[in-house]
């Protein structure tokens, strides 16, 4: 099976550790492959960053391709051509793919703050010994919005803690996975679940539908003691609510590794916010990152070869 991964116009580093057991074309439009490639070409590999308009060139140039891969989990960034293609064309994405390190770090996030470590580091700077009452996550309630991969793996690790485990999601009756969560919200109970929460994990996928889907409203219904994390899309986050949320001690803290615009841009505010721990959009982004991201890709791609279904089918209506 022949694939065409279209590049970002940066070099990209995933190239170096590319299989072998896929024959690959790695190209930055339609105009870099000759005519027998396109021909033969039977997927496209998207890689974050890649041009939109060169995907949709390259989709035109490719009369046998019945496959569209994206090699990150969120396809927001490809959606508007998801939605163009005839539905003969399958997609799949990386999800699963990075679960594991995005899990730890919505659990780090929440030792963070319930292990005051601003506070520690700030007594260790000025020499201050103080003996101060830390938290457990024992018995705490975890929300979870959205509970696809990610939500799942953070639950597996959440409920080893002993934690209680509560969840939102659109389909309330889907299938839950290892960890069945005490209580399951729809979309329209959404005020009382961010009440019921002590941690709330978002992993939501960037929609028309999940755009400022945390914003005033739900800040206002959260716990004074709760603590947010987003770890899905910055789409799905009001940025400038949740500023007033932190600035006002709406909420106890926060943790970000996902923006409305990335790189955050030097004059956001968010910078500047105390009770925020900021990562660059790097919690997935782990030594064997491109490696995970391959190997999820070889296994849709031996499924589509053998006309089997996908192993992370995404859904083109929906976005994810």
């Amino acid at each position: 099976m022949l694939c065409v991964v279209l590049l970002p116009p940066e070099e990209w580093p995933g190239r170096a550790s590319a299989p072998t057991s896929v024959e690959l074309r790695f190209v930055r439009s339609a105009s870099e492959l000759d005519a027998a490639d396109a021909a033969a070409a039977e997927g496209i590999v998207a890689v974050p960053g890649c041009d939109i308009g060169a995907l949709r060139g390259l989709l035109a140039a490719l009369p046998r391709c019945a496959w569209l891969h994206s090699f990150s989990a969120g396809v927001d960034g490809i959606a508007p051509v998801l939605r163009e293609t005839p539905d003969t064309l399958r997609a799949s994405n990386a999800r699963g793919a990075f679960t594991s390190s995005l899990a730890e770090y919505a659990l780090a996030a929440a030792l963070h703050f319930n292990k005051q470590v601003p506070r520690c580091m700030a007594n260790r700077a000025a020499g201050r010994w103080e003996r101060f009452t830390m938290n457990v996550l024992r018995g705490k309630t975890l929300g979870l919005l959205g509970y696809g991969s990610i939500a799942r793996a953070t639950a597996k690790l959440a409920a080893a803690f002993g934690m209680r485990i509560i969840a939102l999601r659109r389909n309330v009756g889907g299938e839950a996975g290892e960890v069945v969560p005490e209580a399951t919200y729809g979309y329209d109970d959404r005020a009382a679940f961010f009440g019921a929460a002590d941690f709330i994990v978002c992993s939501l996928p960037a929609t028309g539908e999940t755009r400022h889907f945390v914003g005033a409203a739900a800040f206002e219904a959260m716990k004074e003691s709760a603590v947010f994390i987003s770890l899905g899309r910055g789409d799905v986050v009001d940025e400038a609510a949740l500023v007033a949320a932190l600035s006002r001690g709406r909420i106890c803290g926060a943790a970000l590794d996902v923006f409305e615009q990335e790189p955050l841009p030097a004059e956001s505010p968010l910078w500047r916010c105390e009770r925020l721990l900021l990562t660059a959009h790097n919690a997935d982004l782990t030594s064997d990152y491109f490696e995970a991201g391959w190997a999820t890709f070889v296994a849709n791609a031996e499924a589509a070869a053998a006309g089997r279904p996908l192993l992370t089918p995404v859904d083109k209506s929906a976005g994810y």
